[in-house]
């Protein structure tokens, strides 16, 4: 199936008529991206599509707890001169080897006596009276309403699947759903229906008056139990979520104001007084260098000199006092070699050695001591020129270093300090937030405390079951006086047997496919790919279990929030392949609450992959930037949703937020 086009007239935020074409040009770019603020219409145009097939089958996200004709009035543009509107899709499918192509119109018409609603079919460009009057059936077929939420679904919904519990009420309801299993639930709940019946005829009456009795209460549990059900729905519609896209403006608005520095004003004045002791330390280290030896390599050149003349000096006084000495010494060895016969030669030569070596130790002794240092400054002198210094130079250096860094990282933090707005300038925006938050966190706790109200009403009513399950044994082929009545109660609770049966059966042969789907749609979408070797599906409790590369369970509170909502997005990507049906997929508020990094494995894996067709509702704050940058090439149409404050109405044009 392809979607080709919407028309909208005075739908909602939508006044007067609006036409969008939604065929994706080719294979490769199958993304029709819509963007608008909050407020601009997403979520009603994702809402036209559903209402236009399904009708009252439509699950819209504004419809919830609405009757269906209460629906179709709030629908109508508030401007609308004739208190009418209408939706109409066109698109085509594939039937018997062929493309059939429909343009299904769906108007109505507020008046005294209610809404008058009216539905056109066209098939191939022909008028099918027959079709439209049976056009239910068929939308059914096309786009079942029990698994439409596989296809048709908001980001942040995704959020409430993250959760164990979540997670297993939607496999629970989509696989049973897609397998047909939920008319096995129906076909069971109606033959109870009817043994009860029959065995109504036959009980005594006494009896039976406990049993109407008990059959009362629990038809009061179950009333409370809707109402609850219903209840808990209309807060998370009509309050929880309305809050958060609330909170959301007022966050963008706190973030233009510098309220991320206002809320890190603690951690910035720590990093400032930080930064400035590192710097503080770093001074007073420099200072202890500077008062110390450093300050000499100044004038290294004047100690290199100093250094030099000492050497001088040692060689002069090494002469000087070995002078004497080598002349005695000399004068021995000659007169030694001139006892020898023939060594006239070897005295001559001796002797003109020894008076050049004399005369050079001579002039090295005549030379002027300036310095005259001792031993000890001479070693220190040679020490400080051959390790401390150095040593001091690189110390130096390495402070002159750290300062360069240190003065960058307080001036960084000084400038975050500076970006501190003042309470006064933030005050408003900043006390709408906190009560916003603060009513998000009443409404959470409300909503937590309904679903454990719910819980147990349900454990109540599944042991009100049982017990009322078990006075109707007590009741049955012993008390029964009719034996045709015993016969249809006995063959009935067989064949709810079978059915039970049968059910498992079909859900543990066929649940695999579904949890295979889920498990290669999660590790494309994981960053850590090795994270997940295996994914299960328990077919009696929809439990999840996921395994590591060693076989090891993975607990979910082990995965991040991130994973865990990627894991929500795969099992409804993974559903939606098993069911085998090529539909479209439309996603509002598509990346929902996931970080960067996880938005970014969205954007390249997901949304490409995830339809031949996909339409994405987004705000300014989900698909801009890098996140649009890689996702162009996969854009095959893009749409602004230009809502106008004057007119409260939004018109739709060709481009995007950016």
């Amino acid at each position: 199936m392809i979607l080709d086009k919407v028309i909208l007239h005075d739908f909602g935020v939508y006044a007067g008529m609006q036409e969008v074409t939604l065929t994706p040009p080719g294979p490769s770019r199958p993304v029709i991206l819509f963007g608008g603020l909050n407020g601009a219409g997403k979520t009603t145009l994702m809402d036209a599509l559903q209402l236009c097939l399904l009708g009252p089958m439509a699950q819209c996200a504004g419809r919830e707890g609405e009757g269906y004709q209460t629906y179709l009035a709030q629908c109508v543009n508030r401007r609308s001169r004739y208190e009418r509107a209408s939706v109409t899709v066109v698109f085509r499918r594939m039937e018997g080897g062929e493309e059939a192509r429909y343009r299904v119109a769906r108007s109505w018409e507020k008046s005294i006596q209610g809404v008058r609603e009216k539905l056109q079919v066209t098939r191939n460009k022909r008028p099918d009276k027959r079709l439209t009057e049976n056009w239910s059936s068929l939308a059914e077929e096309i786009l079942p309403p029990n698994i439409s939420h596989l296809f048709f679904f908001d980001g942040e919904k995704v959020e409430s699947y993250a959760s164990p519990e979540g997670a297993r009420e939607l496999v629970s309801t989509g696989v049973r759903n897609l397998l047909g299993m939920d008319l096995v639930d129906r076909l069971q709940k109606d033959l109870v229906i009817l043994e009860r019946r029959k065995q109504g005829a036959a009980t005594p009456a006494p009896e039976l008056e406990a049993i109407r009795e008990k059959e009362k209460g629990l038809a009061e549990l179950q009333k409370q139990i809707i109402r609850l059900t219903e209840d808990k729905a209309q807060l998370r519609s009509r309050k929880l979520l309305p809050a958060r896209r609330d909170l959301e403006n007022v966050e963008s608005e706190y973030r233009a104001r510098g309220g991320e520095a206002r809320d890190r004003h603690e951690e910035i004045a720590r990093r400032v007084a930080s930064a400035d002791n590192a710097l503080a330390t770093n001074n007073s280290r420099m200072v202890e260098l500077a008062d110390g030896l450093l300050p000499l390599s100044m004038i290294a050149g004047l100690l290199d000199q100093v250094d030099k003349q000492s050497h001088e000096e040692y060689i002069t006084e090494q002469a000087q006092a070995t002078l004497s000495v080598l002349q005695e010494r000399d004068a021995k060895a000659i007169r030694a070699v001139r006892g020898i016969p023939d060594s006239k030669a070897a005295t001559r030569a001796l002797e003109s050695f020894f008076k050049a070596d004399i005369n050079k130790r001579k002039a090295l002794a005549r030379r002027e001591i300036l310095f005259d240092l001792s031993v000890e400054a001479k070693l220190v002198l040679w020490g400080f020129f051959k390790d401390k210094l150095p040593r001091l130079k690189k110390i130096a250096r390495k402070l002159i270093e750290a300062r360069g860094t240190l003065n960058e990282e307080a001036e960084a933090a000084r400038l975050d300090r500076a970006s501190i707005p003042t309470e006064e300038s933030i005050a408003a925006v900043a006390e709408k937030r906190d009560a916003l938050l603060a009513e998000i966190s009443r409404l959470e706790a409300e909503e937590e405390k309904m679903a454990a109200t719910l819980g147990q009403l349900r454990a109540e009513k599944e042991k009100r079951d049982s017990e009322l399950e078990a006075l109707w044994a007590d009741n049955a082929e012993a008390k029964l006086s009719h034996k045709n009545v015993a016969r249809f109660v006995r063959r009935s609770r067989v064949a709810r047997q079978t059915l039970g049966e049968f059910q498992l059966a079909v859900l543990s042969q066929q649940i695999g496919r579904v949890a295979r789907s889920a498990l290669e749609s999660y590790q494309s979408l994981l960053r850590k790919e090795r994270l997940v070797s295996d994914l299960q599906i328990d077919p009696e409790r929809f439990d999840i279990t996921l395994r590591d590369a060693k076989g090891g369970a993975i607990p979910t509170d082990r995965l991040s929030a991130g994973e865990r909502q990627l894991l929500a997005v795969s099992l409804l990507w993974g559903m939606a392949k098993a069911s085998g049906r090529v539909l479209p997929v439309a996603i509002d508020t598509p990346m929902g609450r996931l970080d960067s990094e996880h938005r970014t494995r969205l954007v390249e894996r997901y949304f490409p992959r995830v339809s031949h067709q996909a339409l994405l509702f987004s705000t300014d704050e989900e698909i801009f930037g890098d996140y649009l940058k890689r996702l162009r090439p996969h854009i095959g149409r893009s749409y602004l949703l230009d809502y106008d404050d004057h007119s409260g109405a939004t018109s739709i044009r060709e481009g995007f937020l950016e």
